[in-house]
């Protein structure tokens, strides 16, 4: 499959990291990020201004590298948080993919005929092409299972149990 260009969106970048699937991610996208959301992701924590979490770290490394294309929206939406909009807004500008994990911004995304991808969905498409076991898809869904809609997680392990049955790995 030739790479696709995607727009990043903070909270795909905050669970792909807790879900640990970002280094697979660089395999099919070539990531494009809005200010607003570098600026989201990189935040410090207000309350332990010395703390560098994880998902920062990597994405400060990956910055620095050049695998992130840093680059705004010509006018981002004003109905949605500050990192969503601009994705939102550069994804419809360039018809790029979007990389999002909130429903609202997903379903606003689809509707308007944008291809998007949430965390569980990419996990599921990682074990359905084999890269994971169905013992690391069902791990890594669990990890992100508590700020992911319902609606998103139950559709993702519905597709596990049913590639599992296909596949008679039950």
């Amino acid at each position: 499959m030739k790479k696709q260009k995607a727009v990043l969106d903070t909270l795909f970048w905050v669970l792909g990291h807790r879900a640990d699937v970002l280094a697979y991610l660089f395999r099919f996208f070539t990531v494009v990020v809005p200010s607003a959301v570098k600026n989201e992701i990189q935040a410090r924590d207000p309350r332990y201004p010395q703390r560098v979490y994880g998902y920062q770290e990597l994405f400060g490394l990956m910055k620095r590298q050049g695998v992130l294309d840093i680059r705004d929206p010509v006018q981002p939406l004003d109905q949605f948080h500050a990192g969503e909009a601009a994705a939102l807004g550069l994804a419809l500008d360039e018809n790029l993919w979007l990389l999002v994990n909130e429903q609202r911004a997903l379903r606003f995304a689809r509707q308007r005929g944008l291809k998007a991808l949430t965390v569980p969905e990419f996990t599921v498409y990682l074990y359905e092409i084999e890269v994971l076991s169905q013992h690391s898809v069902h791990d890594k869904l669990d990890r992100i299972a508590a700020n992911t809609g319902k609606a998103l997680m139950d559709v993702a392990r519905q597709a596990v149990r049913s590639l599992a049955e296909s596949r008679g790995d039950l």
